[in-house]
């Protein structure tokens, strides 16, 4: 029998979900506090209104089991970056982008190699906490200004959090928008190209302005004699990643069999070539790389299944509590409201954004301002002949690539604590994520699909 939840019920829930996340975030406890305090209030309502205990956990389960492959991947992407730290997969990617820094112009350079790390990686703070720091540390030694820097980083690590086939975003956003993630990446080169093009020119602008000449700079040496003497710096550790891409891209593999892969290859390179223990190994997987040497310890250590925790959790509990406000159809009216508003497709993709935008403000969690619009504006895209590619685009454009802009949102209070750089000093050099939601609105008068 169905139930109808008034709709005042659901602005409560949203409204003591929004000052939760606010209390977690004053209070720097963790995000998911917040988000579990709304689901217990959607609970509570839904018990309130007929709703069986069973009902509600089977509403929760429906949920959370649309994200199980996100949350397997998730868990499989933080095993993977402590063994590819630890086997020399990482310091070989950063060994060869120093390699060519010399004569090379640092601000474009930190764009492009956090670009290709974090498309590899698919994580912008895993990217932003290896690479970048290493950047960071090259940075002081030159005397560079820090702001264009890090805003240079930011702009490429989140490249990867909205494209690579490896990146959580970009795979939660291809699960809650059901289609495929190789399909949506092609999809978004209409709109990443020119994006990152223009990017990449003001990072050379600004960079050429900053550095004349870094060739007897003896911090790119310190920094590769540092990491040869520590890791294998060979080819052979670049295979995994390598597996990886020619798995998901060229067999189309899905992306959680190919990082099982690239996992398996790593563990083998660790043990075969490295010599390292089962036991050790095992450790790593599960509670990150942590090494011994306190200077790579600085610049490389974490990831492990542990260092999920969080991120697993508020997607479990977000996606539990979306189960409720879909289950019990708390949100339709609201969302059918903002249907009703749509006249055009101009004005679906424009809302789309800002929907995006705000639920991003308001809630600071990267994954709702990907499930909520995606989830709820499906049917909407459909009924406007439109791709639900075209939907996880926007989401990807308007909303993924956002999340270190905003001052309270876990990721720029991540990103300030990891690069010492106020999130207000790098913003307006982080070029490709505003520049990607200010398209987005440019772009239906182009569309062709």
């Amino acid at each position: 029998m169905k139930r109808t939840i008034e709709t005042k019920y659901t602005y409560l829930t949203i409204i003591v979900t929004i000052i939760a996340i606010i209390i977690t975030l004053i209070l720097n406890i963790p995000l998911y506090y917040g988000l579990l305090m709304g689901l217990l209030m959607a609970c509570g309502i839904s018990y309130k209104n007929g709703y069986s205990p069973k009902e509600i956990f089977q509403m929760i389960i429906k949920g959370v089991k649309g994200a199980l492959i996100i949350l397997i991947m998730m868990s499989l992407i933080g095993m993977l970056i402590s063994i590819w730290m630890s086997s020399g997969t990482i310091p070989t990617m950063i060994f060869y982008g120093f390699k060519y820094l010399s004569n090379t112009n640092i601000i474009l350079a930190a764009f492009l190699t956090s670009s290709a790390i974090s498309m590899v990686l698919g994580t912008a703070l895993g990217t932003i906490s290896t690479i970048g720091t290493v950047f960071l540390s090259l940075a002081l030694g030159l005397d560079l200004p820090m702001a264009p820097l890090v805003g240079a980083i930011v702009s490429g690590a989140y490249l990867g959090d909205r494209t690579s086939p490896m990146s959580s975003s970009a795979n939660l956003a291809a699960t809650i928008t059901e289609t495929n993630i190789i399909d949506n990446i092609k999809h978004m080169m209409t709109t990443t190209l020119p994006v990152f093009s223009l990017s990449a020119i003001l990072y050379w602008i600004i960079g050429n302005n900053l550095v004349n000449d870094i060739s007897s700079s003896s911090d790119i040496k310190y920094f590769q004699e540092l990491l040869s003497s520590n890791f294998q710096i060979e080819f052979v550790s670049l295979l995994p990643p390598l597996l990886i891409l020619v798995s998901a891209i060229a067999f189309r593999t899905s992306i959680v069999k190919s990082i099982t892969l690239g996992l398996i290859a790593s563990v083998l390179i660790f043990l075969i070539r490295d010599g390292a223990s089962i036991v050790d190994t095992i450790y790593i997987i599960i509670l990150g790389y942590n090494p011994d040497n306190v200077e790579i310890g600085r610049i490389m250590s974490g990831g492990g299944f542990v260092s999920m925790k969080n991120v697993l959790l508020v997607i479990g509990i977000s996606t539990g509590l979306n189960g409720i406000l879909e289950g019990t159809e708390m949100i339709a009216p609201l969302i059918e409201s903002f249907s009703n508003s749509i006249k055009s497709v101009r004005n679906l993709i424009h809302k789309t954004a800002i929907l995006c935008i705000a639920v991003c403000a308001i809630t600071c969690s990267q994954a709702l301002t990907t499930i909520i619009p995606g989830q709820y504006l499906k049917k909407v895209y459909g009924e406007f002949n439109l791709s639900k590619n075209t939907l996880a685009r926007t989401i990807s454009d308007a909303g993924i690539v956002i999340v270190p802009l905003i001052p309270w949102n876990i990721n720029a209070i991540l990103v300030s604590s990891i690069m010492k750089v106020p999130t207000s000093e790098y913003l307006p050099y982080s070029f490709l994520c505003y520049m990607l939601p200010m398209l987005t609105f440019v772009y239906p008068m182009f569309r062709k699909n």
